[in-house]
């Protein structure tokens, strides 16, 4: 295999049998390798990954190239979980976010930055198998990379699986669900008069929220215990989110679903925080 570029000392990108620009992992083996040189016969190969539509080659390269080989291995072993557990398929498309995630999640912990886990409940409560693996992770962090996690980053890896599991499910579901979170998208920012930021950790939040309310929507499981008091507290608090998550039932009952009272509440929840760091539009 020639070497295309050197990542690190454990990865490189080097072209492949069949002339494609793959990427390759594996302990010191690209250690005092340039450009143009050839891998060692005798370099043992632990992960390789091949460019699709999702992850081109550039991409890839910019997931690994600072990430420990250790924390990719830590990954796959995840991966490998899930899949015994889950009965998800074990993928780059998998193993690439959980690799990016854990070495994210050790340098919060070694730098004592504490994080928030605002889906915990939900998370819990609609995905537990998910929450069940996601402990294993943890488990496999202290063991294998001597890294204490804190227990709720159990959650974060169960967003992991959970989006894992929509994506393998076919793609008509996925593009379904896709476009009804864009037109949700549209509603929130032309109501609120600001630009949404598909970048951001907000952003993503709010569609996380979103992908929940329509696996609830699917399996008839929606929140139905209002409370008269949180209800006037929101309305009284967030006004204009609480217009906007009305606005956003309209919406979706017009396609067939019906929200109940509890669901547009965390609805306008979700839009207040969606929108309060959001760009103000100026017409």
């Amino acid at each position: 295999m020639e070497i295309i570029r050197v990542l690190n000392n454990n990865a490189a990108i080097v072209r492949g049998d069949d002339d494609v620009e793959i990427v390759v992992l594996g302990k010191g083996i690209a250690h005092g390798k340039k450009r143009g040189e050839r891998l060692d016969d005798t370099a043992v190969i632990d992960q390789v990954f091949r460019p699709d539509s999702r992850h081109p080659v550039e991409r890839i390269a910019a997931y690994l190239s600072d990430i420990p080989l250790d924390v990719v291995r830590c990954a796959a072993l995840v991966a490998e979980r899930a899949h015994d557990r889950l009965g998800i398929r074990v993928s780059q498309a998998l193993i690439l976010p959980l690799a990016d995630h854990l070495a994210f999640a050790i340098d919060r912990v070694r730098r004592g930055i504490e994080m928030d886990y605002p889906l915990r409940w939900e998370v819990s409560q609609l995905y537990p198998r998910e929450v069940a693996v996601g402990r294993e992770a943890v488990d496999l962090a202290a063991a294998r990379l001597g890294v204490v996690l804190p227990a709720d980053e159990a959650i974060s890896f169960a967003l992991h699986f959970v989006n894992a599991a929509f994506a393998s499910e076919g793609m008509a579901p996925t593009i379904h669900m896709t476009e009804r979170i864009g037109r949700v998208l549209e509603v929130v920012s032309q109501s609120m008069g600001v630009t949404l930021d598909a970048e951001s950790m907000n952003v993503a939040r709010f569609v996380t929220h979103l992908r929940y309310l329509f696996v609830r929507l699917d399996a008839d499981a929606l929140f139905d215990d209002p409370s008269a008091e949180l209800l006037s507290g929101i309305r009284a608090s967030h006004p204009a989110a609480y217009a906007c998550a009305q606005r956003v039932r309209y919406l979706l009952e017009m396609g067939g679903a019906r929200l109940t009272e509890d669901e547009v509440l965390y609805l306008a929840l979700h839009v207040a925080r969606v929108t309060t760091r959001a760009e103000t539009r100026t017409e």
